[in-house]
């Protein structure tokens, strides 16, 4: 059986989840290239701080450490670190600690006790991030052993402004990359959606050339109704394709109108030939073509959404149709559909009682039932597609509008 086209639904779904799938993952990738790039950018710069800064004290931090207090000349050099152009872009502040956490420099600074001590324990650059203030310590050594900690501050506003620019180009190098992956898988789904596409037709055009050849072999059991069957899932297909229905439930209408007449192979000749009415027995018995035509196509499971067509394609919306008697809209709307096909082609045709309609009185006759034996928004829009022509009957007919009723009801033994 036909499925839904598979191509567009596949290929759409799977271009969405990609999508989605592609921005989170472009997003976080993103955020953690940009944060470990950020990081390493802010790391280079308080690292190259400290060393310009401690560069510039070491004379100063030696005369300190070995004249164990601050002399005029120690204090210049402290002040003249502080206040380096160079540095100024970056750092809004500097400061030195005894090993106790007590200021050196300048003498008014409170007391950072623990984060000397925490400096001094790591032994290297320690690093405190508070709030907006970024402060990096670092411990230098005297020539005579002895220790002192210096505090850098740094402004992370300052920071981020120098990683703008990188920041930028990172995001778009993971948008790029991600793009190009993005569109490659597409690309291979795309491919991949074809040919299963193909392949689905291929078992599609296999699938309703069976059914045809199946729909054939039941009419030869009646030189009559030779091409009755293919008529019928023509007609249904042109009628279901004017309501707009969906592709796929066009297709499965006509697969259940090429096999509506399925059951008829149980039906005995004696019984299906009879050129005159039928009695009470006999027409118990033609009625059971529907529910033999389900029960052989039921087992199948591509046949699943055509056995409940078939089932009940001689339904009447009044509810005195067979096998179900069902009313209205609990008709399935294909069966629905195969019912005004298959009653304007048995009037169409000539039959051993009766010659052949022509397609006015048919559809005249359509009309008279419409409403009470069968679907009148149907029959309303099959009627205007013999007006314009897309459905000829295949026979001279006769236009004696006496002949109508007669063949409505032979198309329907049981109504």
């Amino acid at each position: 059986m036909k499925r839904p086209p598979f191509r567009l639904t596949f290929l759409w779904r799977f271009t969405l989840l990609t999508f989605v799938v592609s921005l989170i993952a472009a997003f976080v990738l993103a955020l953690a290239v940009e944060n470990a790039h950020r990081r390493a950018i802010e790391t280079d710069i308080e690292v190259s701080a400290l060393g310009r800064v401690n560069a510039q004290l070491t004379h100063a931090l030696d005369q300190l450490a070995k004249n164990g207090r601050l002399t005029p000349e120690t204090l210049a050099a402290f002040a003249r670190a502080r206040e380096d152009t160079t540095l100024n872009q970056f750092v809004t502040d500097m400061r030195i600690y005894r090993v106790s956490g007590e200021a050196v420099y300048p003498v008014n600074a409170p007391s950072a006790r623990d984060d000397v001590h925490s400096a001094l324990a790591s032994d290297n650059f320690l690093r405190v991030e508070r709030g907006d203030k970024i402060t990096a310590y670092e411990p230098y050594f005297t020539t005579n052993e002895q220790a002192y900690v210096v505090a850098v501050d740094f402004s992370a506003g300052n920071l981020g402004t120098q990683f703008e620019r990188e920041r930028r180009q990172v995001f778009l190098i993971v948008g790029v990359v991600t793009a190009i992956i993005f569109f490659s898988l597409v690309t291979l789904a795309a491919g991949a959606s074809r040919e299963l596409e193909r392949r689905r037709r291929e078992s599609q055009s296999t699938f309703v050339e069976t059914l045809k050849l199946m729909a054939e072999t039941i009419d030869l059991r009646d030189p009559y109704t030779a091409g009755h069957s293919q008529r019928v899932g023509e007609y249904s297909r042109k009628l279901a394709a004017a309501m707009h229905f969906p592709e796929h439930r066009i297709d499965v209408i006509e697969s259940a109108a090429l096999l509506h007449d399925i059951g008829k192979i149980a039906v005995p000749d004696a019984v299906l030939f009879k050129p005159s009415a039928l009695d009470a027995s006999e027409r118990k018995i033609i009625g059971t073509h529907p529910v033999v035509g389900a029960r052989l196509l039921q087992s199948i499971a591509s046949m699943e959404d055509i056995v409940p067509c078939v089932l009940h394609h001689h339904e009447k919306i009044d509810g005195t149709g067979y096998p179900d008697k069902l009313l209205g809209e609990e008709i399935p709307m294909g069966a629905r559909v195969i019912a005004v096909a298959d009653s304007f082609d048995a009037m169409t045709t000539d039959r051993p009682y009766r010659r052949a309609l022509t397609a006015e009185v048919a559809v005249a006759e359509l009309r008279r039932v419409a409403g009470s034996q069968l679907d009148k928004t149907l029959v309303d829009a099959f009627a205007k597609l013999v007006e314009r022509g897309a459905i000829v009957p295949p026979l001279p007919a006769s236009n004696d509008v006496a002949f109508g009723r007669k063949a409505f009801a032979a198309a329907h033994p049981l109504g």
